[in-house]
């Protein structure tokens, strides 16, 4: 079940293998940013079939900005890089 604050990772379309915050959860879809392509007052509309989670999350908090959004996605992304398979 997706929620809001989670990272996820698109799985199709221009977008894909990137890491993705949810902002919002509606009935058949989810709104994504990634503070970069996506801003945080921008989100992408997107099926959640096309999400997977990752099991992190971040808190989305009123004084959260792009560029820490942007940081935070880029640790994580640098963790599953380093992670021994």
């Amino acid at each position: 079940m997706l929620e809001t604050g989670q990272v996820v990772l698109s799985l199709r379309g221009r977008d894909k293998d990137s890491f993705f915050v949810i902002t919002q959860v509606g009935e058949g879809f989810c709104r994504i940013a990634d503070g970069d392509q996506r801003p945080l007052e921008r989100p992408k509309k997107k099926n959640p079939k096309h999400l997977r989670p990752t099991g992190w999350t971040v808190e989305l908090s009123g004084s959260l900005t792009n560029r820490q959004l942007r940081r935070k996605l880029r640790e994580l992304a640098g963790a599953v890089e380093k992670k021994p398979d």
